[in-house]
């Protein structure tokens, strides 16, 4: 097909291309945010496994920072939360984006077909 794509047809492969884009980053951002949770999971894990006795640290800058062990487990808890509503949040967003490309690869395609075909779209 040599002829030029209708502006419009071209502003809306233009929109799928750029939802295309949006979903990668949102993919990355999960993922980058799950390995948070492993990461926080683990540190949980390690400070529920020592005795109350033991000395525990946090990093905080380039020091580290001595600290109660309980007042540990609360924040670590409290990062694991915010991590997981993060989470959430980027499931919500690329379920409508999926759903957003889904209806314009639709019209696309139903476009392309009528246009192929003749009659229009």
């Amino acid at each position: 097909m040599s002829q030029e794509l209708p502006l419009q047809l071209q502003e809306k492969l233009s929109r799928l291309q750029q939802l295309q884009q949006t979903l990668e980053s949102l993919y990355i951002q999960k993922e980058q945010a799950k390995l948070e949770a492993r990461e926080l999971e683990s540190a949980l894990e390690e400070l529920s496994s020592i005795d109350d006795n033991t000395p525990v640290y946090r990093i905080t800058g380039r020091i580290l920072v001595k600290k109660n062990r309980a007042e540990l487990i609360n924040e670590l808890n409290e990062q694991m939360e915010l991590v997981k509503v993060r989470i959430s949040a980027i499931e919500r967003q690329e379920s409508k984006i999926r759903e957003r490309a889904a209806e314009l690869e639709n019209e696309l395609k139903n476009a392309l077909a009528g246009s192929r075909g003749g009659t229009p779209a």
